[in-house]
């Protein structure tokens, strides 16, 4: 998770979800159903629930941010 965040210490709820965007891109832009594949994926995930952990606490973020988190993921489905 910390190189994904490029080692940033207090990340915000946006930077995770940024990091786990890209992550997500990288991985779906090569052959993501190896085994290999799947470390990030984790990860990806972890990037994702720390992120919505965050927005929780934040009362500015918690009305948008779940959704906003989750459109930007889904927006990465094959129709």
């Amino acid at each position: 998770m910390r190189r994904a965040l490029n080692d940033n210490a207090s990340p915000t709820a946006n930077d995770m979800l940024d990091a786990a965007d890209r992550m997500l891109d990288n991985v779906l832009s090569t052959d993501c159903e190896a085994r290999a594949s799947a470390i990030d994926l984790l990860t990806v995930d972890a990037l994702m629930t720390r992120a919505l952990e965050i927005a929780a606490r934040n009362p500015s973020l918690l009305e948008n941010f779940p959704e906003e988190a989750m459109r930007r993921i889904a927006s990465r489905a094959k129709p």
